[in-house]
């Protein structure tokens, strides 16, 4: 099976998503919020505030 790999918007890091219920997913413990302009993928809260501060937009995300 093929692997996907996450990209942080923040730092750059990378890591390999999760494969259930017939989708990849973001790893476990990452933030991703998506709006008009597309998903923004954090792999910590510091990472969050990074780009908030570089796109001027909110660094609200719901732990789910």
């Amino acid at each position: 099976m093929s692997k996907v790999i996450f990209h942080c918007d923040g730092c750059g890091k990378q890591e390999e998503g999760g494969f259930s219920n017939d989708a990849w997913h973001k790893p476990e413990r990452w933030f991703q919020r998506s709006d008009d302009d597309g998903p923004q993928i954090a792999c910590s809260r510091e990472c969050i505030d990074k780009i908030a501060a570089k796109s001027g937009k909110t660094g609200v995300v719901l732990p789910v």
